[in-house]
Order: C-alpha cells, then sequence, then structure tokens
C-alpha cells in the first residue's frame, strides 16, 4: 500500500491501519477568513513507495536526534539526512535537502489540547497566510492512537506546496513534523517519490 493510497483508503474507511482508522472521524476547524479559500479535497495521484516498514535501514530518509527542551526533558524530533547538521531553534529542528523541508518541533500538550485538537485546528496557522490564494486539504487522519496527520496543497498564481503535518503524542509533549516541498503548478502536480517516501516513514511506527 502506497503513502497517498493509503490514507485515501483510511478516509473512505475502507481500510485499517496497525491500531485501525478512527470511528469518531476527527473533522476540521475551518477559520472564517478572506485571506484564502479553504477546499476539502480527496486524495488523488496514488503515486508513491512501499511503506517504510519494508525499507531497509540504509533506505531510511531521517534521521533522530534527542533535543533538550527549554521547559526540561527531552524529546525525540526528526531531521532529513543530509548529512549536515539541521539548524536548531527552541525546541525545534529544520532541515533542508535539495527538494524537501523537514520542521521537527516539541510542544507542551497541557498548552494547545492533544494532537487531536491539534490536528483538527490545523488550518488555522493558514487562517492569515496571504501568499496563497487557495488552500486544500484532508480531514484529519487517525494513524494511532498517538498520532494523527494531515495533508495540504496549497497554492496561488505562481506557486504551490504540498504539506504533510504529524501529530505524535510523546507523553506530556508534542511533536509536529511538518514535512513540504514546492510544487510549481498543482493543477498538473506530480507525486514526489522523495516526498512519499519521507512521508510514509514519519507516520511509520518507526518514529513513534
Amino acid at each position: 500500500m502506497k503513502f497517498r493510497g493509503m490514507i485515501a483508503a483510511c478516509m473512505a474507511g475502507a481500510l485499517l491501519l496497525p491500531t485501525g482508522c478512527a470511528d469518531d472521524t476527527p473533522k476540521m476547524e475551518v477559520p472564517d477568513t478572506d485571506t484564502a479559500v479553504f477546499t476539502q479535497m480527496e486524495q488523488i495521484g496514488l503515486e508513491g513507495w512501499d511503506d517504510a516498514e519494508n525499507e531497509t535501514v540504509q533506505d531510511v530518509p531521517l534521521v533522530r536526534r534527542d533535543v533538550e527542551l527549554a521547559s526540561g526533558g527531552t524529546a525525540a524530533l526528526y531531521a532529513l539526512d543530509t548529512g549536515e547538521e539541521p539548524s536548531a531553534g527552541t525546541d525545534e529542528l529544520t532541515s533542508v535537502s535539495a527538494e524537501l523541508v523537514l520542521n521537527s518541533a516539541a510542544i507542551q500538550l497541557g498548552e494547545y489540547g492533544t494532537v487531536r485538537e491539534l490536528a483538527e485546528s490545523e488550518l488555522y496557522h493558514w487562517a492569515d497566510a496571504s501568499e496563497f490564494d487557495r488552500i486544500q486539504y484532508t480531514q484529519p487522519l487517525q494513524i494511532s492512537e498517538k498520532r494523527f496527520a494531515v495533508h495540504l496543497l496549497l497554492d496561488n498564481a505562481a506557486v504551490g506546496m504540498e504539506q504533510l503535518v504529524v501529530y505524535t503524542d510523546l507523553g506530556g509533549v508534542a511533536r509536529v513534523d511538518r514535512l513540504w516541498r514546492a510544487i510549481p503548478d498543482v493543477q498538473t502536480e506530480e507525486s514526489s517519490p522523495a516526498f512519499d517516501r519521507t512521508a510514509a516513514y514519519l507516520i511509520s511506527d518507526q518514529t513513534l
């Protein structure tokens, strides 16, 4: 099962992931804004790569970093395996490859709710995103009891962007992984093996 096909099947209720798709389906909160048009999308273009669990160690596209948090303790964050150290900020890492960008950040769950609530409020991150005219989104997908994901396509007259956002409950702290790539034309968008490969690993059990 491919990454995009797996999300499409789960949204349609046709696939049970390791812990099953959510029966109590999460619903996206859509902000009231004139900045951009928000449109729920169906998953299209089911090209991708096989489940990350079947890949060899040599094919793992990410590296793990245990980061000390400003509030105390540590959290496991992830970076693209580019051979270079990621850029570090407060409780976050940002890494850039030739095609992809990954921001991996830790936030306190008590301040922002559960990972489900974070996923359901994802569109509020884009309520004032004046650089995009249209934002297509999927409803939050429950990957497991402790993980939700949202798939986005954002575009304007000049450029587009594909983004996968994965919310993972680490116990008191949530890791928010934002993987994205630029798309010259969303209307004729073709799948990216690098994006699909990395996305599949991000939502696999190996990053819990």
